[in-house]
């Protein structure tokens, strides 16, 4: 092999390697981009049954110092919409849903006195008892937009305190509650759900951000 056809040779090799590198970097740098939500899955013979990933592109947001990745299907909102009027009638939608998950828990037999209460009872009972920690912000499926926020609302009765995770979306211009998982005394979430990173570990600066 002569001189000229091995340089021609070691010429493409290079050239082909910086395409590697090129391709893997962009695949990185995209990669840190890419999100996810998770829609139902109808087949039944699919490895992702019965929910599956829908992947897109959410550098969007990602590209503003506001929020952080800190999972694959959601962030953190540094500039979240923080929960208002706990200590008024504007805390009925959440009082409600707190009502739904004490009536069909049997997890702490001192709160059965709280189930079936009426409705305006228990919001007048709730009255200065109430608060609340953002937890993080999640993808809408249709919108894919992160409308989606998750608090712990934490409430007082007989001088204990209880927590239930609770998230928050807007429905006709008004905020929608739903509530998650079960409820728990203060600080007893966090310790079920340590591998999460959440806002409380942004505050302590436990989180890197890609900012």
């Amino acid at each position: 092999m002569n001189l000229l056809k091995k340089k021609r040779i070691a010429k493409i090799c290079i050239l082909m390697i910086f395409i590697l590198l090129f391709l893997g970097g962009y695949y990185m740098y995209m990669k840190k981009y890419q999100m996810y939500v998770r829609v139902a899955s109808y087949d039944e013979n699919s490895a992702e049954f019965p929910s599956k990933r829908i992947w897109f592109d959410a550098s969007e947001w990602l590209n503003s110092p506001q929020y952080i990745k800190v999972h694959g299907t959601y962030l953190i909102n540094k500039k979240f919409i923080p929960l208002e009027n706990l200590d008024t009638w504007g805390a009925l939608g959440i009082t409600m849903k707190l009502q739904d998950k004490i009536d069909n828990s049997n997890t702490f037999p001192e709160l059965n006195a709280l189930k079936n209460m009426e409705t305006i009872k228990f919001l007048n009972l709730m009255k200065d008892k109430m608060s609340y920690e953002y937890i993080y912000t999640k993808f809408d499926e249709k919108s894919l937009k992160p409308v989606l926020d998750f608090f712990l609302v934490k409430f007082l009765y007989k001088e204990k305190r209880y927590e239930l995770l609770m998230m928050r979306r807007l429905y006709e211009n008004d905020y929608v509650y739903d509530h998650y998982g079960f409820v728990y005394k203060e600080n007893e979430w966090h310790k079920e759900n340590d591998d999460i990173m959440t806002y409380r570990d942004y505050l302590e600066g436990k989180i890197d951000s890609y900012k």
